[in-house]
């Protein structure tokens, strides 16, 4: 892999679980984090189409984003106070870009080029 990224276990200590596009032998990392709300936000990854990330939150069977991008760097597990992000980098040509994904407590996108 061409990029660095937390551990399965990490995701699963953090109260992700698999989602339903998960494919290890596809090379397709993906977790999803359920609510007691009914919304669902999953985050995947992948070495294959120039190391991607993607992010998705549904609500009521309505996606409210779904948003891909390329050239991962890394992603890393982040928290400030009661917040938790997953924090995602990109490489040198994207490098000023901000994408964190908030998972805890609520679920949300912050992306920003600056």
């Amino acid at each position: 892999m061409n990029y660095e990224f937390p551990d399965e276990l990490d995701f699963f200590e953090r109260g992700f679980g698999w989602s339903e596009e998960y494919s290890h032998d596809e090379g397709q990392f993906s977790f999803i984090m359920q609510y007691d709300n009914g919304d669902s936000l999953i985050f995947t990854h992948s070495p294959f189409c120039n190391c991607s990330v993607s992010v998705k939150l549904i609500q009521d069977e309505v996606v409210v984003f779904d948003v891909f991008k390329e050239n991962v760097s890394s992603i890393a597990f982040q928290a400030w106070g009661a917040e938790q992000v997953i924090r995602v980098y990109f490489s040198k040509d994207t490098e000023n870009n901000d994408f964190l994904v908030y998972f805890n407590p609520k679920p949300s996108l912050r992306y920003s080029e600056l």
